[in-house]
């Protein structure tokens, strides 16, 4: 019997390990014999404010070195579209393909003069419907990632413990005493200030307009946070920053944040169903802990480029052979 439990044991774990293996992305055999195609060019988003700056340009490469895997030609854009460029720039033929945010992107895709559906009120699945609904009939929207890209008030965990803090409703009680650190976008738009003291009561010291960087300057949300230049600070879900320093988020109870999902758009008459194959894989494997790794590689010195990035992560995740 013990023998007999020992071996089904093993078989549960192989089953599950197995399940959580992705399929490895393979050659597209119509792509092998379309020489001298065009490569298909994958935009760079705008990403929302508060997030990592090179966080467009990552998932542009990690989708466009999935297709080059699977023997498709293709390219990333060299500069960032901005938001209101990324539905009309896969219609113009700007480019074919662009992994987008889903509240930015549906917010360009209503109307000029009619009324804009209030995406802050809407879950994240509503976004997602609402804005494939409203796509012209040439552009997809493809499988959705596990990205929930949304900001975080966090504090260090000294400050946590000195001060009892595990929600944002705690962090009201003694805000006044605290300084604060984000982008200037939060000070001034929505979500940001004003919302944090209307739903919180929550007013800080003082507020330092700083870069959404991982990098260590002095103009870093992050930095100036571990130096205790401010003690609240407005940082994203996918930032590394937040498990590598053992960084506390306060429980936002009241949902200040809006998620945003990363979810890939493509030209209908462009990308044929081989190549949004190979696309929906990636998204399969994309979650927000991902993207925060993704971002971690970005600072490993051992990487060039973000190219080389994106290629070491989808290896990392059995995507990708290492000979590929």
């Amino acid at each position: 019997m013990r023998q007999k439990s020992v071996v089904a044991l093993g078989l549960a774990v192989l089953l599950v390990a197995t399940a959580c293996t992705p399929a490895p992305i393979v050659n597209i055999p119509s792509a092998s014999s379309s020489l001298g195609a065009v490569p298909l060019v994958v935009g760079i988003p705008q990403v929302p404010d508060g997030t990592v700056p090179s966080e467009g340009k990552l998932l542009a490469n990690v989708y466009a070195a999935a297709l080059n895997a699977a023997g498709v030609d293709a390219s990333v854009a060299k500069n960032p579209f901005k938001n209101g460029e990324l539905v009309s720039g896969l219609e113009s033929g700007s480019f074919d393909i662009v992994p987008v945010f889903s509240r930015l992107a549906l917010s360009e895709t209503v109307p000029e003069g009619s009324k804009s559906p209030d995406a802050a009120e809407m879950t994240p699945g509503e976004v997602l419907a609402a804005l494939k609904k409203s796509l012209p009939e040439d552009v997809l929207q493809l499988d959705a990632s596990k990205v929930d890209e949304h900001e975080n008030i966090v504090v260090t965990a000294v400050t946590a413990e000195k001060h009892q803090l595990k929600t944002m409703a705690d962090a009201a009680k003694i805000c006044d005493q605290l300084a604060m650190g984000g982008t200037a976008g939060f000070k001034m738009t929505a979500p940001g200030l004003s919302e944090l003291a209307l739903d919180y009561g929550c007013v800080p010291k003082t507020y330092e307009s700083l870069l959404p960087s991982l990098n260590p300057n002095s103009d870093s949300i992050f930095w100036a946070l571990l130096q205790d230049k401010v003690q609240l600070a407005v940082i994203p879900s996918s930032s590394p920053a937040i498990v590598d320093n053992s960084l506390v988020v306060l429980n936002d109870s009241k949902q200040l944040f809006s998620v945003q999902t990363v979810v890939p758009l493509v030209a209908a008459k462009k990308v044929d169903g081989d190549v949004q194959t190979v696309l929906n894989k990636v998204s399969a494997v994309l979650t927000i802990e991902e993207l925060g790794d993704l971002n971690r590689l970005s600072q490993d010195r051992h990487y060039g480029d973000v190219a080389e990035v994106a290629k070491a992560w989808l290896i990392q995740k059995g995507l990708v052979k290492a000979s590929s």
